[in-house]
């Protein structure tokens, strides 16, 4: 009779949150057999770990912390969707795994990140980068990061999502970190910042704002938009780090060399 009163999804929806067995059966008020059955028969392996995370945390962006947040997963972050549950993830090169752990303690989770090699072949042969990994099975969080226009095809889709006005350059900042650099020479002395995106949308809604502000922006090969004057970089830097308490320090201390050079104060 248990069988037939429950949806095979749902329950495995709740344990991939839950992580417990004994707390799926107690939210379906059965016992834990039929649980067991439904998760055996779907080929997944149990465990009685609970992972926590904030299921709702991105349902309002209310925080520059949230807002920057949303910008790196815009750029860096993927959703999956798939019978056995719904998860955020983020894979990051092993030298940002700081910054990853610090995603992790904002989003109040505790799942593990782990760390792999990634092999990617090419015509002389491979190349190896040693990366790290969070995903977090929540299927609420993913439709509240969902709410805020990010989905699992976001790549050549995404727009803008809709902030206070406020929080528009955390999320900025969130974004170049996760998919944008900036390089400074020191002999020809030029600053270049470069912030990719596919999203012909997005892209525009960019540049419109950032144009704005009186940043120039030279677009390229149909994804790169290019800060090449040192007044534009100065500007750009401004305003992305205004107010800012969270960032990717060695991108920070990038813009800080370059500032340092031209003694700039403001």
């Amino acid at each position: 009779m248990e069988k037939l009163l429950l949806n095979e999804l749902e329950v495995i929806n709740q344990y991939n949150e839950l992580k417990n067995i004994h707390k799926v059966a107690e939210y379906f008020n059965v016992s834990v057999s039929p649980i067991i059955r439904i998760i055996k028969s779907n080929g997944i392996n149990l465990t009685n770990r609970r992972y926590n995370v904030n299921h709702d945390y991105f349902t309002v962006i209310d925080t520059q912390e949230k807002a920057y947040w949303l910008g790196f997963l815009y750029a860096d972050g993927y959703i999956r969707e798939r019978k056995s549950g719904n998860s955020l993830e983020m894979k990051l090169s092993i030298k940002d795994k700081e910054h990853l752990e610090r995603f992790r303690n904002s989003i109040g989770s505790n799942h593990q990140i782990k760390e792999f090699f990634n092999k990617t072949k090419y015509k002389s042969g491979f190349s190896e980068s040693h990366m790290c990994h969070l995903a977090m099975y929540s299927t609420n969080l993913v439709d509240s990061i969902k709410g805020q226009g990010f989905h699992s095809r976001k790549t050549f889709t995404i727009t803008f999502p809709n902030l206070n006005k406020e929080l528009i350059n955390h999320f900025i900042r969130g974004y170049f970190d996760g998919d944008g650099s900036f390089s400074f020479d020191t002999k020809t002395l030029r600053p270049h910042t470069n912030l990719v995106c596919a999203s012909e949308i997005f892209r525009n809604q960019l540049i419109t704002i950032l144009k704005e502000r009186g940043i120039e922006i030279k677009y390229y090969s149909n994804i790169s938009l290019h800060i090449q004057d040192k007044l534009g970089n100065l500007k750009f830097y401004n305003y992305i780090y205004e107010n800012s308490n969270i960032h990717l320090i060695r991108k920070k201390e990038k813009y800080e060399e370059f500032r340092k050079h031209y003694q700039y104060n403001n």
